[in-house]
């Protein structure tokens, strides 16, 4: 969507018509600190502007906790900037000591130049508007879309990094369109959307099927879905817990194996195969998915010491190889999944 589109909107007759209720999909009222549903009126607060409609289920994140810290990163981000609140972020909510905050604050400025890179690449004909960013995490797609003066929804379970979303997006000039929700419960109504983008989501979900059939239930006849997950099945460590051999495992064996191998909880963590995940979005949301095992991109590899650049180099020469392709499914590390609504007949 357009700046100018939206200019025409106040922010908070944006709010009441961007979003629907995530437990009936009825209609909202806009109130100032609050949305109400019209149908089952269900209440829905604002934290520091952005919707929150989380719903009780299944989350990795306590809900009370995250309000909290998204009003301090608010606060933060208008006071000091956009780095230090993303600093705080890795120091204070994921306890990572100071050398790793910077290392992942500059891994989280760099995401704008793959993200912008990915639209113009190969997202460019699976986005079709309106688009939804389902995940956002800090909201490098959200700022990659502002740059270029475009509004991208989107939504994270974790208000808090919404925040930096929401201050990355306002330094170009944009005012965005952001809320908390549940990826098992979308505040969209049917057919809302012609495209969702969802990176390195699907695998921490508390109920994949649900995630799989509510993107199906958003999307309009034609709307394209494209997402980008770890492989179940990879020769590198999983890279959550940072364990060789996790996918390999049956699924109930996962988290003791986990546990044993680095004393880490391996909770909402769940990588699907290539083939577990076609199964599963023709199953719940009719789609069939096209599956690709690309390169790593060259900011990644930036990032990387000259032992891992060397590796990834060497893995981006294999990944493109035709005699690799049939065994990538079995051995790569991530790859994209991608597919596209049928269209009433």
């Amino acid at each position: 969507m357009k700046i100018d589109e939206q200019a025409a909107a106040s922010p908070m007759k944006q709010l009441r018509l961007s979003w629907a209720c995530p437990a009936c999909h009825g209609e909202l009222d806009a109130n100032p600190d609050t949305l109400v549903c019209k149908e089952c009126a269900r209440r829905y607060p604002l934290v520091a502007e952005i919707p929150d409609f989380r719903v009780e289920a299944p989350a990795w994140i306590d809900f009370d906790h995250d309000r909290d810290r998204a009003l301090h990163i608010d606060t933060v981000a208008r006071e000091q900037g956009l780095s230090e609140a993303i600093i705080d972020i890795f120091r204070n909510s994921r306890k990572f000591d100071e050398k790793k905050s910077r290392y992942r604050l500059k891994q989280v400025l760099f995401g704008i130049e793959k993200c912008s890179r990915e639209m113009s690449g190969w997202l460019a004909p699976l986005t079709r508007d309106p688009v939804l960013d389902l995940g956002v995490g800090p909201g490098q797609f959200v700022a990659a879309a502002a740059r270029e003066g475009r509004v991208m929804q989107g939504i994270d379970v974790s208000l808090e990094w919404l925040m930096i979303a929401k201050h990355w997006s306002r330094s170009f000039g944009v005012e965005p369109m952001l809320a908390g929700a549940l990826a098992e419960h979308l505040p969209l109504r049917a057919g809302a959307l012609g495209s969702v983008i969802s990176y390195d989501v699907i695998e921490h979900v508390g109920n994949q099927k649900r995630y799989a059939s509510e993107i199906g239930r958003v999307l309009a006849p034609g709307g394209t879905v494209a997402m980008v997950t770890p492989n179940r099945y990879s020769l590198s460590p999983e890279p959550h817990a940072h364990v060789w051999g996790v996918g390999y495992l049956p699924v109930r064996w996962q988290a003791p194996w986990v546990k044993l191998m680095s004393g880490r909880e391996y909770a909402y963590c769940r990588l699907l195969s290539t083939g577990e995940i076609r199964r599963l979005f023709r199953r719940e949301a009719g789609l069939d998915l096209d599956v690709v095992f690309p390169p790593i991109s060259p900011e990644e590899i930036l990032q990387f010491s000259k032992l891992k650049t060397g590796m990834a180099h060497a893995y981006n020469t294999i990944t493109q190889s035709a005699l690799a392709r049939p065994v990538m499914p079995l051995v790569g590390a991530y790859y994209r999944a991608s597919g596209t609504k049928p269209k009433a007949r």
